[in-house]
């Protein structure tokens, strides 16, 4: 498949979160890099890309823009989400404070968009002996705000695949919905021109 039909077929996901919930090494994991212990929080954002296969065979670009969480850079994080057709909200189960902080970024989120899908991803659930929050408190918080929920490990390559696919195909087949959207008024259009011509 040539490059120019690639671009055609991209969708944009950004991931956010509070700062140190391992929301670089998440999408490291997602795209095969090895674990590393010496992260540093990022500063602004960055971009990586995947070429994936979808259910329907279509083969597409999918952009992740991997924001930093900090209070100070929440700007750059609106602005992202403004582009974005999936979003991942990162938590750590290991800190009680950045599980607290998430109604705040759905928040964010919808305020931009009440329609564009999001997954919950409780990061670090290999570190069961200083868990903070129970699946249980996540799953309940999950379903009140409809968001899919996964528990993730960056370190153990635990549910991240599981949580990028759902994520990717959900964003992807509203996108194709909009798209047809937009070509049947393109075409309604161009019939009402003609029929006054």
């Amino acid at each position: 498949m040539n490059e120019e039909k690639i671009k055609r077929k991209a969708i944009r996901l950004s991931i956010i979160g509070d700062s140190k919930t391992g929301k670089t090494s998440i999408l490291n994991c997602f795209l095969g890099q090895k674990f590393t212990f010496d992260m540093v929080s990022n500063i602004g954002i960055d971009k990586q890309e995947k070429i994936m296969k979808m259910n329907d065979g279509t083969e597409i670009k999918v952009i992740i823009w991997d924001t930093a969480g900090q209070e100070r850079f929440h700007s750059i994080s609106s602005g992202t989400i403004k582009n974005s057709q999936g979003i991942i909200v990162a938590f750590a189960l290991d800190d009680l404070s950045s599980f607290n902080n998430v109604i705040t970024w759905l928040q964010d989120v919808r305020e931009i968009s009440t329609s564009i899908p999001i997954v919950l991803f409780g990061n670090k659930c290999d570190l069961v002996d200083n868990r903070k929050v129970e699946k249980e408190e996540a799953e309940e918080f999950a379903n009140n705000n409809e968001v899919t929920y996964f528990e993730t490990s960056a370190k153990e390559n635990i549910n991240i695949k599981e949580g990028f696919d759902k994520i990717i195909e959900e964003a992807y087949k509203k996108a194709v919905y909009e798209e047809s959207i937009k070509l049947q008024a393109k075409k309604a259009d161009e019939a009402k021109k003609k029929k006054f011509c």
